[in-house]
């Protein structure tokens, strides 16, 4: 896990613990979960299987259906748990929402580094949705969610022209992140700072040519 994970389970560890029988089940939940992202990262996601982990977590496959709905629920948790880290740093980021939105970039890049195998299979499942899934599924809404949040603030702030639902620009991002991150992992030599800046700076400015004089 990165260390934006690892702070996250930190934090949570040091939170006021629940009544015993609530703390027993999370704590299975968890070791599931870390199971089967520690197999997830030592093998192929489409090769591990759920009785894999059930056999590395010690638990009935029963016991893994109480917690999780398939192996698809796992990419879930995993993507929420990123957006839930990368939401409490960005609380104490104090800068422009263009800069927020470079922050959550590098971030993801940080993730798709330290946990690749998880994360493809996270952006196959995004790009194999229907369009007309994209904002409800579980598997976008937290991150979706996050970037609306910037968007409006930099709406409120004046940074970006009102006149656009903030979900619907979070959901163009989104999608648009996704599709050319698949296009930045079969060009691996593409500097990824520069490869995000140029990203963000068309899907905020576009690609149309300003008139002449026009900042």
């Amino acid at each position: 896990m990165t260390k934006l994970l690892k702070a996250a389970a930190r934090k949570a560890d040091a939170a006021d613990a629940p009544p015993r029988r609530a703390g027993k089940k999370e704590r299975t939940r968890q070791e599931i979960y870390r199971t089967a992202m520690r197999l997830f990262a030592e093998d192929d996601y489409d090769k591990v299987t759920i009785e894999d982990i059930c056999a590395g977590a010690g638990v009935a496959k029963a016991t893994f259906f109480l917690h999780f709905a398939g192996k698809a629920a796992l990419i879930t948790a995993f993507n929420e748990e990123i957006t839930q880290a990368m939401s409490e740093r960005l609380a104490e980021h104090k800068g422009t929402a263009e800069e927020q939105l470079f922050f959550i970039a590098s971030v993801f890049e940080e993730a798709w580094r330290d946990n690749a195998t998880v994360m493809r299979k996270m952006l196959s499942e995004y790009m194999d949705q229907p369009a007309k899934h994209l904002v409800a599924t579980d598997l976008n809404k937290s991150v979706i969610d996050l970037v609306s949040s910037i968007l409006r603030r930099g709406q409120e702030r004046g940074e970006f022209r009102p006149g656009f639902t903030p979900e619907v620009g979070a959901a163009a991002i989104v999608a648009t992140w996704s599709a050319i991150t698949a296009w930045w992992q079969e060009h691996p030599e593409t500097d990824t700072s520069t490869f995000n800046r140029e990203f963000l700076d068309i899907a905020l400015n576009g690609l149309k040519a300003k008139p002449e004089g026009r900042k």
